[in-house]
């Protein structure tokens, strides 16, 4: 069933639909009526669509050849795209294999976080307007210098309210979310050593010796990265500020810090399973999920 958030103009295709219908859909598709096609693998073999950006698998498939059908649906004669793959634990060995096979690399990316959702939105817009008729225009001017004055003369901060507005996005900030599974109310923070290998075990211990027992416990989904030097997890967003501050106080000490600690927008390579002590705490991690992105 479609979701009423989507936005965007969309169309099924699948195989109860009569050919006759497919075939309506498929040729409404290619002349750009509609944006986003939702299909079935009756959509990934033996069609030749042209000027797709992107494709979606909600999971991966369980062989590279049905992978490459339906990623293959973008980048067609010769331009570039995405394939977007999702996937959970019980999936990721179907990622693995797909690699193997294909020889491709896939990379792992977060949760979109809110404001990608709202910088999309504005791309969208900003699309949008190349369609607004000149001659409209005036009927406009009197609320264009209302909205200027309300911002102090300030036509920029107008326009961005303006902008605001007409994403959707304007009442309030949205919530933050983790990288690692999309829970509302969590960041993802990166810790990192320059040298050495650093396990989940030993972060934990860093984060004992220097910060509050309660910011400890509230430690969630920490995960390796690929090549031990460092971990990711979560914390509780409302945490996060004070979380940074106390560690800047601590490099300005001048104690001997060995390892930095930041925000993170990008996911690195992690360790999926096991792995510099990673067993520790898999309690954390059983909901655990992902992204795979593959160009096409």
């Amino acid at each position: 069933m479609l979701t009423d958030k989507i936005k965007q103009d969309i169309e099924v295709m699948h195989g109860d639909i009569a050919q006759s219908q497919r075939e309506v859909t498929m040729k409404r598709f290619k002349e750009g009526k509609f944006k986003v096609l939702v299909a079935t693998d009756v959509a990934s073999r033996g069609l030749d669509i042209s000027d797709i950006e992107l494709v979606i698998q909600i999971e991966p498939p369980k062989d590279s050849e049905t992978y490459i059908h339906r990623s293959g649906r973008t980048a067609r004669a010769g331009k570039s795209g995405t394939c977007i793959t999702f996937y959970t634990k019980k999936t990721y060995e179907l990622i693995q294999k797909i690699e193997e096979q294909a020889g491709i690399k896939f990379k792992r990316i977060g949760v979109p976080q809110p404001e990608d959702v709202i910088k999309a939105s504005s791309r969208d817009i900003l699309k949008n307007l190349v369609d607004v008729n000149e001659d409209v225009l005036h009927l406009f001017e009197d609320t264009a210098r209302v909205l200027i004055d309300q911002h102090d003369g300030n036509a920029e901060k107008a326009l961005q309210v303006a902008l605001a507005y007409c994403s959707g996005h304007y009442k309030h900030k949205l919530a933050a979310k983790s990288l690692l599974n999309g829970q509302e109310g969590m960041t993802t923070v990166r810790l990192s050593v320059s040298r050495g290998i650093l396990s989940t075990h030993n972060a934990y211990n860093i984060l004992k010796k220097y910060w509050d027992p309660r910011v400890c416990d509230g430690v969630r989904n920490m995960k390796n990265f690929k090549d031990g030097s460092g971990v990711v997890f979560d914390i509780r967003s409302e945490n996060f500020d004070g979380f940074i501050e106390s560690f800047e106080r601590l490099k300005e000490t001048g104690d001997r810090i060995d390892f930095e600690l930041q925000k993170c927008s990008d996911l690195p390579d992690l360790e999926e399973e096991g792995g510099y002590g990673a067993a520790n705490w898999r309690q954390d991690n059983r909901n655990d999920g992902g992204f795979g992105r593959g160009g096409g």
